[in-house]
């Protein structure tokens, strides 16, 4: 169903984690007898798309409807099925549903699905309502990490970060460590465990708890992962804040990437499929790189805006996602090239059976790669009038200012001059968090002058965004410790120069700064890596620990990839889980790709994250009341 999901040669294969999700999934349904509709809460309906097909709905008769305050039921409807995240304002509407369900259609059962746990607020909520009767089954879709790639799989929570440290609930942290016991089921027991931050320590005590409590279940036999290290974003807030620029940061960026879909207006793509713009590119080696049909479609499809794929399963973007934007559009010109040379090749040496082979074989290939280059030259063409604006520059080079900790303890100028210009205050307070983060705090006096300006300009409700930014951690008062200054030197995490085209460090993700997490797994893979590193990362915040799981407390589970004799360990390269607890930036994701690409690493990474973010996307969860 996901072929892209097994990737090419990895020991890893996240097609077991999708087909299990999507069993469970069935086989919930299947106990519900008669007639569905299947209602999705708005938040559940990328999740679904990442494990399941429209076609197996189709072949069971079962309709899809989104979740809205007013929803219009066929009457010869027998069962309403609610596939909801445990949201207690959520409980409200379905409360009303059945309300006036029962004045419409008699004999019908509703039936609630939570994902990825039942929640005994919302089951209260529904009791207070006096509809909780109406509930044939209440069930959990055990759905914790949803497989996004070959290498990513996401728990899709995109306010996890502000729900632990802003708000107090600490649910996100419980399901990620029931996420991790259900890797490690599927995969076998993961060895070692290294880890950086407060609530990554949490998420380990839980799942460590977790397995001690299934060890009679499971075998402890060693799995195909052979370490996990565990990153609190915490420790690094200056990276989901900067700027990405890559190919695949960028899109996301300015547009959004949804559960690998991309939707953006048709009018930006040629009908026609030619090519122009900004240079354009093929598909490479010609075993195909546009959506399949039945993939492109979307569980619930908005017909005015065209999706595309994004993922390794589309071969021209599994080229392009972890390039620098400035390598991108060469890539895109040659690629160009090559499909036009190859389309009007001339004939007159060919022999007629030539030529019927090539329109049978090469031509059909030459055309889905002659339609991916379309598309992702319209994109790059829209990504390229956006890093031209004065804006963006001008941002960007107030960023980097505060990277290599220039006239950090003083107000800046041109933030002054954004809120006096009254611009969108997200993108004042990314500038002033990204400040106050690489200072490692703020002096009271520099703290109160942006408070104070923010105020006169933006009004007295920005000291709720404010307040919110301090509890996170974005914005505080100076202390002793300047852990971004040493480390900056310690680690090398600006480096002044950066190859962008055909790079040789993980700091071309950003021009000329490392992501902090990136360069911390990057020094775990030295001999004594994680012993020499525990030295010198003191100083950030959260405690620095390190684990074993022997035989007798693992979860052992079926394996996903060939048995590795210990004398063929020399060979097969190591497979690292590093789980981001609170998210983390297709740039992070780029630079660990990046790495596992060295050969002299000799290293696979499965990425696990809350969620992939961006500067907007992680902002704005700390910004919304």
């Amino acid at each position: 169903m996901f072929p892209h999901l097994k990737g090419h040669g990895q020991r890893v294969n996240l097609q077991l984690l999708q087909e299990a999700a999507c069993r469970e999934l069935v086989q919930l349904l299947e106990r519900i007898e008669g007639s569905k509709v299947i209602v999705l809460d708005e938040d559940m309906i990328g999740p679904l798309d990442l494990v399941t097909r429209p076609k197996l709905f189709a072949d069971r008769g079962i309709r899809l409807l989104a979740l809205k305050p007013e929803l219009h039921l066929p009457r010869e409807v027998a069962n309403v099925v609610y596939v909801v995240r445990p949201r207690v304002a959520l409980m409200e509407q379905l409360a009303a549903h059945v309300k006036a369900g029962g004045r419409s259609a008699t004999g019908r059962q509703y039936h609630i699905l939570f994902a990825p746990r039942r929640s005994c607020l919302c089951i209260s909520q529904l009791e207070v309502s006096g509809v909780l009767g109406s509930f044939g089954r209440i069930e959990e879709l055990a759905w914790n990490y949803l497989p996004l790639d070959a290498d990513v799989v996401s728990m899709e929570l995109p306010n996890a970060f502000r729900d632990v440290s802003v708000d107090g609930d600490t649910s996100s942290l419980y399901q990620a460590a029931v996420g991790l016991v259900q890797l490690q089921r599927l995969y076998g027991r993961i060895p070692k465990i290294y880890g950086k931050g407060e609530f990554a320590h949490r998420v380990w005590e839980h799942a460590k708890q977790l397995g001690r409590d299934e060890r009679t279940l499971y075998n402890g036999d060693k799995g195909v992962v052979d370490q996990l290290i565990l990153l609190d974003r915490g420790i690094d807030l200056l990276s989901p804040l900067a700027t990405q620029l890559t190919y695949e940061g960028l899109v996301d960026e300015f547009y959004g990437i949804r559960q690998n879909k991309l939707k953006l207006s048709a009018e930006n793509f040629p009908s026609d499929g030619s090519i122009g713009g900004v240079g354009a590119g093929g598909g490479g080696n010609g075993s195909g790189s546009g959506p399949r049909v039945e993939e492109s479609q979307s569980l619930l499809g908005d017909s005015e805006k065209k999706t595309i794929l994004l993922h390794s399963g589309e071969q021209l973007y599994a080229e392009l996602r972890n390039k620098h934007f400035n390598e991108v559009t060469k890539l895109l010109a040659r690629k160009a090239r090559e499909i036009h040379n190859q389309m009007h090749a001339t004939s007159q040496d060919k022999s007629v059976q030539e030529i019927k082979s090539f329109v049978e074989n090469l031509l059909p290939q030459l055309m889905v790669q002659k339609k991916a280059t379309s598309e992702h030259t319209a994109i790059a063409g829209l990504l390229h009038e956006q890093v031209n604006a004065v804006s963006f520059a001008d941002d960007l080079a107030a960023e980097q200012e505060f990277m290599v900790c220039a006239d950090l303890d003083k107000p800046s100028a041109y933030i002054e001059d954004l809120i006096a210009s009254k611009v969108e205050l997200r993108r004042v307070l990314r500038l002033i968090c990204l400040q106050c983060t690489a200072a490692s705090g703020f002096k009271e006096k520099l703290l109160n002058h942006y408070k104070r300006e923010l105020v006169h300009v933006y009004g007295l409700e920005v000291l709720l965004t404010i307040s919110n930014l301090e509890k996170s951690g974005l914005l505080h008062l100076q202390t002793e410790s300047r852990a971004y200054s040493v480390l900056r030197k310690t680690l090398h995490l600006t480096v002044d120069d950066t190859v962008e085209v055909e790079p040789k460090d993980i700091s071309y993700v950003h021009s000329f700064y490392a992501p902090l997490t990136a360069r911390l797994v990057e020094h775990s893979l030295k001999p004594l890596g994680w012993q020499s590193l525990k030295s010198q990362i003191t100083n950030l915040p959260g405690p620095t620990f390190e684990d074993f799981q022997a035989q007798l407390v693992g979860i052992g589970g079926r394996h996903a990839g060939p048995t590795v004799t210990e004398g063929s360990l020399l060979n097969v390269p190591r497979v690292v889980l590093v789980c981001f607890v609170g998210g983390c930036t297709f740039a992070e994701i780029a630079a660990l790709r990046f790495l596992a690409a060295q050969e002299d690493n000799n290293v696979e990474f499965l990425i696990a994250t809350t969620k992939v973010v961006n500067k907007h996307s992680f902002l704005d969860s700390l910004m919304s009341s």
